[in-house]
């Protein structure tokens, strides 16, 4: 017996509650889409379009994470396409795209299986592009998820990107029928600064993914749950106030079939028969803590950094809320920041106002007497989950990169 047999002995659980954990995946893809019924008809009435000769340039696709916006748009496209052999759809995820140019490369992947060289830039991607969409059917859907992750780089604009894919010389030559759909997490949070003459080339279609309610996320996750526990492992009263306690928090579904998982395997390590209120609430800190510091890594720098300003200063070792904008100001103005973000008041106050809508940051006036009255802001979660999520957002932040090359 070596020391890991005695550690995989003593890890294993003795009386798991789990009979497949595999069910609350948030990444398994469920036999049937649920509680999405509004969102199903206007995408099909979008593509049903194609009787009538047209599908719009754009449709934008936008909600909070975790509301299906990617599996249902994936789902009922191909669903289309296998019925019409005029359309096909591909589906292109640009999460982890640094450039546009890389951005464009992808696209051309899932169109060719290839990828050009650098040498060969943004107008030998593009031709690509239009080579291989000549070859397409009469109609092509192209959908863009994580659109939000596009943004300026030091090499090209959002503005040339888009109104390439829109309008581009080689797509009209070619005479393709091309409708690109964006996925993005919110409109508030796409920060692309679209010019006009692109704004013209986009359509008005928009489709949106509100938040799942309670009744909602019970019809995703009952059944779920009960391919994922013994039979009864999850009492009713259990379930309900873990459902209710996801919809008030977040309305979103992964997060929800996370928190149970987690919950279950709290249970077990306890040697508990049974989920109970206390294993749901152990774990729901930590998952509020995960999908708070996930939202904040897909934050623009500018609010982003707002935020760090917000929760910058120390007062007996904790951190300071709530601050004023004027103490904000102050921090951001730090040498630690880079001089492109040494953002001025009235900038700030703006940023201030988008984290408000967000539901990151909350304000309200003060009364200080003869000194007047002044606006205090603090962060509506712990503070400190701005500090732990600095160095990854500061890691993966295409834009802080090209600022540190320059």
């Amino acid at each position: 017996m070596s020391k890991y047999d005695d550690l995989f002995a003593d890890t294993a659980p003795d009386e798991s509650l789990f009979v497949d954990k595999g069910a609350l995946d948030p990444l398994a893809e469920p036999p049937e889409i649920v509680a999405r019924d509004d969102q199903e008809r206007e995408l099909a009435t979008v593509l049903n379009g194609v009787h009538d000769g047209y599908l719009p340039p754009t449709v934008s696709i936008y909600g909070p994470p975790g509301t299906g916006k990617t599996l249902t748009t994936r789902r009922l496209c191909r669903e289309f396409a296998t019925r019409h052999d005029t359309v096909a759809v591909e589906y292109v995820n640009l999460k982890e795209c640094r450039t546009l140019f890389s951005a464009a490369n992808e696209i051309l992947f899932e169109l060719t299986g290839e990828k050009k060289g650098a040498y060969e830039g943004l107008d030998g991607v593009f031709a690509g592009i239009w080579d291989a969409l000549a070859a397409y059917p009469e109609w092509t859907v192209v959908l863009l998820d994580e659109v939000d992750h596009v943004r300026h780089d030091t090499n090209y604009d959002p503005n040339e990107f888009f109104y390439r894919l829109l309008r581009g010389e080689g797509k009209l030559a070619r005479d393709i029928s091309l409708s690109v759909w964006l996925l993005s997490n919110e409109l508030l949070e796409v920060d692309l600064r679209l010019d006009s003459r692109v704004e013209s080339a986009m359509s008005d279609e928009a489709v949106f993914f509100p938040p799942y309610g309670v009744a909602e996320l019970g019809a995703i996750l009952d059944p779920r749950i009960d391919r994922a526990f013994r039979d009864g492992a999850v009492p009713d009263a259990v379930c309900e106030y873990g459902v209710q306690e996801a919809a008030r928090r977040w309305g979103d579904a992964r997060k929800a079939l996370t928190l149970f998982r987690q919950a279950g395997e709290t249970a077990t390590e306890r040697g508990l028969d049974r989920l109970t209120i206390e294993c749901v609430d152990t774990n729901l800190e930590q998952t509020e803590r995960e999908a708070t510091i996930a939202k904040l890594l897909a934050l623009p720098a500018n609010h982003f950094v707002v935020l760090a300003g917000i929760t910058g200063r120390d007062q007996g070792g904790t951190i300071k809320q709530p601050v004023t904008t004027a103490e904000v100001h102050t921090v951001i103005q730090d040498d630690a920041f880079p001089t492109e973000l040494r953002l001025g008041e009235r900038a700030i106050r703006q940023l201030v106002t988008d984290l408000e809508t967000m539901g990151l940051v909350e304000t309200w006036i003060e009364s200080r007497g003869a000194d007047g009255r002044v606006k205090q802001l603090e962060t509506t979660f712990d503070p400190q989950w701005v500090r732990e999520a600095i160095e990854p957002y500061v890691a993966e932040s295409a834009y802080l990169a090209a600022l540190a090359d320059g």
